[in-house]
């Protein structure tokens, strides 16, 4: 039961980073997309925010819960392959 409640944790979180690159892609890419968004600045801020807690939340799991070892690199390297951005 643990098990699969901190792959759901985990899973939520991962979600709501690709929901967030998403909608970032889409204010970049598609200015069709931002219409309702006069602030673009503003907007893709607050996905960065959504991204940054959902990575910080990734970790702890990863630290506390150890929900597995490969994963829990595979977020310290997502972890470093945004910060050199």
């Amino acid at each position: 039961m643990r098990d699969v409640i901190v792959k759901a944790l985990r899973l939520k979180y991962e979600g709501a980073i690709a929901e967030a690159q998403a909608n970032i892609e889409i204010y970049l890419t598609n200015s069709a997309g931002i219409g309702e968004h006069p602030e673009i600045l503003l907007a893709i801020d607050t996905q960065v925010e959504k991204i940054a807690e959902a990575e910080d939340k990734l970790i702890v799991l990863g630290q506390y819960f150890d929900f597995n070892k490969e994963k829990e690199t595979l977020v310290e390297e997502q972890v470093d392959e945004r910060s050199s951005l």
